[in-house]
């Protein structure tokens, strides 16, 4: 095979492109790739250690026992303290709560997740400003999934919003 000028720069021009690819993508992924088995290792280690794992344990033990001396259950205190400070935040932007289910909870890799589904009815300006207060202050948890939906009453001809929010709340390992 004879190799003509169009060839040679059809080569060299692969060439050119496979040192980018590789200056640019490849060899950052190594890198990456790389790092995160060094970390993975390192927390691997710092979680066999004994030390480490019993000053945890004490401290589960610390915060098991005031828990119980003040009668506190987190999932019930926590759904009360949602419902309270979205009544307040409806009252405030005049808006309506339609439904509150009961809290869905998953659990993955020792960590607990759970979700709580609500309903409101009103303004979109009351609704949008409501959901700022709760996105804003942390402790309630993240909002993770809105559905707005219009529907028309017709027997007074008049148009409703209704927004349907997830809110996750994440708790750490068991």
């Amino acid at each position: 095979m004879r190799l003509n000028r169009k060839n040679k720069f059809l080569l060299l021009g692969f060439l050119v492109a496979l040192y980018f690819c590789y200056s640019f993508a490849i060899s950052n992924t190594i890198t990456y790739f790389k790092e995160y088995h060094s970390k993975n290792e390192m927390l691997n280690n710092n979680n066999s250690s004994p030390r480490l794992a019993h000053q945890l344990h004490q401290k589960e033990k610390q915060l098991d026992s005031l828990l119980a001396h003040y009668n506190i259950t987190a999932s019930e205190s926590f759904q009360n303290d949602l419902l309270k400070q979205l009544s307040i935040y409806c009252d405030s932007s005049h808006l309506k709560i339609i439904d509150f289910k009961e809290p869905h909870i998953t659990t993955e890799k020792g960590f607990t997740a759970t979700s709580y589904i609500f309903s409101l009815e009103g303004s979109f300006n009351g609704c949008v400003a409501l959901l700022n207060k709760m996105e804003n202050n942390p402790a309630l948890g993240s909002i993770k999934h809105l559905n707005f939906r219009k529907k028309r009453n017709y027997k007074t001809n008049v148009d409703q919003l209704f927004v349907e929010v997830i809110m996750q709340k994440n708790k750490g390992g068991n």
